[in-house]
Parts: C-alpha cells; structure tokens; sequence
C-alpha cells in the first residue's frame, strides 16, 4: 500500500524518517502528529524539513510501522511550524 497522504500514514500509525541527504542526520516524526501540524491530505514526501546540523533542506523521507520494541535511546520529534 502506498501512502500518498499524511493521513493515511496516520491511520496505520507509521512513523516518518528524515533523513539529510549531505550529512546522513536523521529525524523520527509520528505521522499523526505531522498531520495535526500540517493536514492530512499533505504529501509527506513534500514537507519541508532542514537539517539542524548542515542547513541543508534535501532530505529523504522514508515512512515505516511504528516499532514496538523501540530502544530507549530513540528520539521521537514532535513538529512545529516556524518562522520562514
């Protein structure tokens, strides 16, 4: 199944990564909480994410079930909108 919306990856409750195309740093959202920010018929692949470490805004968007057995030291990011 492809998920061309933010909602549908909502409702199958999958996570969102992000990945900086220069610098390798990844980011991990909720979907669910991506779509509250952003509406649910948002195209995740077209969010406009930009890497902390580098300012660099080519990121790679990959989505994946929410992992039950997660590590303890994995970091969830909840989103905002900022100033642009």
């Amino acid at each position: 199944m492809t998920f061309d919306t933010l909602g549908k990856a909502a409702l199958h409750q999958m996570l969102l990564t992000a990945t900086c195309r220069r610098c390798g740093r990844q980011a991990k959202f909720v979907a669910e909480d991506l779509a509250r920010v952003y509406g649910s018929s948002r195209n995740p692949h077209t969010l406009p994410f930009k890497c902390t470490t580098c300012d660099a805004k080519d990121c790679e968007v990959r989505l994946m079930g929410l992992p039950f057995d997660r590590k303890p030291d994995t970091i969830i990011w909840r989103p905002t909108k900022g100033r642009r």
